[in-house]
């Protein structure tokens, strides 16, 4: 196996390509864990919210 020697111009191009072509092939797992995830910080927020909250009757 031979090895190949890259610079860091050539390195960070080599990832950023990476990167492109699994958030093309992956659109839809993406935007689904976007989506989670933003969810999650909405209901930590409320949750937050509601444990400093007075409660009114």
């Amino acid at each position: 196996m031979s090895e190949m020697i890259l610079d860091s111009e050539q390195l960070k191009a080599v990832l950023k390509s990476a990167i492109v072509e699994l958030l093309h092939e992956n659109r839809q797992e993406i935007s689904d864990l976007l989506a989670e995830i933003i969810e999650d910080i909405a209901m930590e927020r409320a949750i937050e919210e509601g444990e400093t909250t007075d409660l009114q009757y």
